[in-house]
């Protein structure tokens, strides 16, 4: 920018000389322009030293403070200029340890597994883990071990209405509910043990009242999907609920609110019920109804117990390993 403006200010002095050799009879006196020209060009060149000097002065400034900021550094400061650290590769940070140590822990052991509830060693009742042969996948089953000489596996067990029982065709097919709570096991695993073994039934029921009961059979087996888990096998009966099995129900096909399987041309009786179940021409029990304290064929009821269609509080069905 000096040089520049020097270069500006020469060039304007060359100009007020060669006005000086102006015609003779053009009368301009061009020596006080030179002399401003001049002075104005000194007193510029002044300035810019001065300018030179101040910069300069701080860049010696700057420079002195860049040394002090380095000495006074720690150890671990580092330069603008150098390259950014690297981590450790060879000591993993306390997470990666952590999570180490939890993945190469050995599991907790896991539950064994019964051919069926009846091979349990324990006396508690609960949840167990059964397999019906080598080659089948183990499922959780809830095992009665306490009652008419334990060993049972619940199928069904009702007693407080919190599980909505008017399911369709798969949802029995694959169980619902929760084993500790109100379910259904399912049909498929009902029909591979019964298959795989003989096993016997027991239904046991309570009314709003109080009132208990139950029914047993010494054979209990139901055919697969493909024969729309038919009531193939049920014994004889004893007990003290009446047998409200036989007449109507044996040999019947399973049915839902989406598969009509009863002979029954006139009726529905999945959805007349409000139920799912055995139903044959005619029926005397509804144990998948709903769960209502009414007196009407829209409720859990067991004909033979009362001999009416009395809404029941509490039912379970259990099957057992002969």
């Amino acid at each position: 920018m000096k040089s520049i403006i020097c270069f500006l200010l020469l060039c304007a002095t060359s100009y007020a000389g060669s006005t000086s050799k102006c015609p003779k009879n053009i009368d301009v006196d061009t020596s006080p322009i030179e002399r401003i020209l001049e002075s104005v060009l000194e007193e510029m060149l002044n300035r810019f030293d001065d300018m030179d000097r101040q910069l300069l002065e701080l860049q010696m400034e700057l420079n002195e403070h860049r040394e002090e900021v380095e000495r006074k550094c720690i150890p671990n400061c580092v330069s603008s200029t150098s390259s950014p650290p690297q981590l450790d590769t060879t000591t993993p940070t306390e997470p990666a340890t952590t999570t180490t140590t939890t993945t190469t822990q050995p599991t907790a052991t896991e539950s064994p597994t019964y051919a069926s509830c009846k091979d349990v060693p324990a006396n508690v009742s609960g949840v167990y883990l059964i397999r019906i042969n080598n080659t089948s996948s183990p499922f959780k089953v809830y095992c009665e071990m306490e009652k008419f000489g334990g060993g049972w596996v619940v199928v069904q067990h009702r007693f407080d209405g919190s599980v909505d029982f008017y399911r369709n065709w798969t949802q029995y097919r694959d169980g619902f509910g929760e084993l500790n709570n109100e379910f259904w096991l399912g049909l498929e695993y009902m029909h591979q043990l019964t298959t795989a073994r003989t096993y016997e039934l027991m239904v046991e029921m309570k009314d709003f009242s109080g009132d208990y009961g139950y029914a047993s059979y010494n054979a209990f087996q139901i055919g697969s999907e493909s024969e729309q888990y038919r009531l193939k096998t049920l014994g004889s009966y004893s007990g003290t609920a009446g047998d409200s099995m036989t007449r109507n129900h044996k040999g019947s096909k399973f049915s839902t609110k989406d598969r009509d399987n009863d002979p029954n041309r006139d009726f529905h009786f999945a959805v007349y019920n409000n139920g799912a179940w055995w139903y044959g021409e005619g029926n005397q029990s509804n144990l998948n109804g709903p769960h209502k304290n009414v007196l009407n064929w829209e409720s859990i009821w067991w004909w033979t117990f009362k001999n009416k269609y009395q809404g029941l509080s509490f039912t379970r069905m259990m099957i057992r390993e002969l």
